[in-house]
């Protein structure tokens, strides 16, 4: 495969070497597309949360595209561009808008409070479409708790009013899922699939693997709080649905080709062929004992995993520092 003017160029079953600048040898390797998150969070958390600088990771991890799933509301969009969209200098990075900006006032109406910036959010999410895809709300008892289906139906107004992606977090019931279910259209998200009390839960992603229940698509949760731990990082993610049974390959599309098609932004994203971005990943599968854990911190020992040896994004490499 060769890369120019970061696109894919060629891909043939032979290419002669001395014509490129940067020859990169992946025998016994790997060769798929940069990897796509479609659920971070990168903006700063508050407080003494710092955020996290994407092109590191991205260059120890593979993920070339990165989705904030909704680290902030319609107040803090210009904070998002510039501190995290516009530092990325070497992966690009798209986001959701919370739907609930950072008020907790006791004294006002939340229904009516979260109502009153409707037209604020969808108005950040309009003027901002190169970095925007839509609205995020979490939805659970232990979330937004009993407002959580009034906010729920607040969101599905604001998005079908504007076109807009909806990307809902379940958790705790109630509401129950079909309940929520009933709220979502074609195109919409919804994350933390396999929750347990959490993020991800190896029981839980079993059951639902065995009724025949994969996801569309995989992503992190990575922050602060869990990159050194249990999440890490994108290909820790991978591995624990191939230790749970899921091939290499659907793996490898919920990773890649799936959350590209959702993103919708930029053609040939999560592919490999001529014309598309030259965004790759060069990924191991590593045969040993690893200890995987879930976020109520169930471990496993898997005898795979995905590593990743180089990212490349736009064609260039993807390194730590610039």
């Amino acid at each position: 495969m060769a890369i120019r003017d970061g696109k894919i160029a060629a891909i043939e079953s032979s290419l002669p070497a001395e014509k490129a600048r940067d020859v990169i040898d992946a025998r016994g390797l790997y060769v798929v597309p940069g990897l796509v998150d479609m659920h971070t969070h990168i903006y700063y958390g508050g407080g003494s949360v710092p955020a996290i600088e994407a092109d590191p990771v991205a260059a120890r991890s593979g993920v070339t595209t990165w989705v904030d799933a909704g680290s902030f509301a319609y107040d803090n969009v210009a904070g998002f561009r510039r501190y995290i969209v516009d530092r990325s200098q070497q992966v690009r990075v798209f986001g959701f808008v919370y739907l609930y900006p950072a008020s907790r006032d006791p004294e006002i109406d939340v229904v009516k409070y979260v109502r009153g910036v409707m037209r604020e959010t969808a108005e950040a999410v309009l003027g901002n479409r190169d970095i925007l895809l839509g609205v995020k709300v979490q939805i659970g008892s232990n979330m937004n708790g009993r407002y959580s289906p009034e906010f729920l139906k607040i969101a599905r107004e604001l998005c079908d009013a504007h076109q807009l992606k909806l990307m809902v977090h379940i958790s705790d019931a109630p509401p129950e899922v079909p309940q929520i279910m009933e709220q979502m259209r074609p195109g919409d998200i919804i994350t933390h699939a396999y929750t347990g009390l959490g993020s991800f839960n190896f029981g839980e992603a079993r059951k639902c693997l065995d009724a025949g229940f994969p996801v569309d698509t995989i992503s992190s949760d990575i922050y602060q709080r869990n990159i050194e731990g249990p999440v890490y990082d994108m290909p820790t993610t991978m591995s624990k649905l191939l230790y749970l049974g899921m091939s290499f390959d659907d793996v490898l599309l919920r990773s890649t080709a799936n959350p590209a098609k959702v993103i919708g932004r930029v053609e040939g994203l999560g592919t490999l062929r001529v014309g598309a971005p030259g965004d790759v990943a060069v990924l191991a599968l590593e045969d040993g004992q690893f200890r995987l854990v879930d976020s109520q911190r169930n471990a496993v020992i898997a005898k795979q995993r995905i590593a990743c040896r180089l990212t490349i994004c736009r064609g260039k490499r993807v390194v730590g520092r610039v």
